[in-house]
């Protein structure tokens, strides 16, 4: 029984890890009582990218901004309730859509790719703009395949810290588990060579959400790459793949993986 429950965590895990943009949205920061934004971010290759930026309320507001890059299906729509509680508790959070994704400009997405190097270009450029926007420290919270493009971005364009869920250590690795559990053959860019250099690199701190229970990125990627900065943590928590923000939850959604969040700033830049 055991076997059979940890197959099937592993299965529903896997069975969302393949691209899967969805245009339309299912909620709004327009819904919410945050003061926000929408504005189109020029990528280099000339993409326009959809960006909501969200603020907190002046008397909450720490100063904080963080750029929201998530993993491989759906749009930013998706993440609008988890990002107000981030921004319920003082930070500024620029969300965006990678091209082919929401409203962002139209881009040919093949299913059986594991991810395109253009997403990263993607955050690069939203990156790039909120470094010219923000006179704060640029964080990025990267989600499962997000964590890749943030990866890749830190030794071309660096930010100051990082802050991933669901750590991708090792690209083929996830073809791999998918091959094996799934018989779905995934491919991936050949820029994936050069992905354990461009993870040799990632000498920023990072602050790392590990499931116990997560079949695909599993804790031990987060582990190995936090040596890479004695500032890094790991925070383990009792869940499967992106599950971390719901396991970490209190008095409101989120409320322990927040202020983790929180706590690590602090220490990490001495407030």
């Amino acid at each position: 029984m055991r076997n059979f429950l940890s197959f099937l965590l592993l299965f529903l895990t896997c069975t969302v890890y393949a691209l899967e943009p969805i245009k339309e949205y299912v909620d709004h920061p327009g819904n919410s009582e945050y003061k926000f934004e929408a504005v189109e971010i020029l990528t280099e290759d000339a993409y326009k990218l959809k960006s909501w930026i969200i603020f907190p309320k002046e008397e909450s507001d720490l100063h904080r901004t963080l750029i929201l890059a998530y993993g491989d299906n759906g749009n930013m729509s998706y993440l609008v309730r988890q990002v107000l509680e981030v921004v319920g508790q003082g930070y500024t959070v620029v969300m965006f859509d990678y091209r082919g994704f929401g409203e962002s400009q139209d881009f040919v997405v093949e299913k059986d790719v594991l991810y395109y190097d253009e997403f990263t270009l993607d955050l690069k450029a939203v990156v790039n703009y909120t470094k010219a926007r923000f006179d704060t420290k640029i964080g990025v919270w990267a989600l499962s395949m997000g964590t890749i493009y943030a990866t890749e971005l830190y030794s071309q364009l660096p930010y100051d810290y990082l802050i991933a869920e669901g750590f991708v250590g090792n690209p083929k690795k996830v073809v791999e588990v998918v091959h094996k559990h799934l018989e779905r053959e995934l491919t991936l860019p050949e820029s994936s060579s050069k992905y354990e250099l461009a993870l040799s690199k990632l000498s920023l701190p990072v602050l790392f959400f590990a499931g116990d229970r997560d079949g695909l990125t599993s804790p031990e990627d987060s582990y190995r790459a936090k040596y890479l900065n004695e500032k890094s943590e790991v925070i383990l928590f009792k869940g499967g793949h992106l599950q971390g923000f719901q396991a970490l939850s209190n008095e409101y959604h989120g409320q322990r993986y927040i202020e983790a969040i929180s706590s690590f700033y602090e220490r990490t830049f001495k407030e």
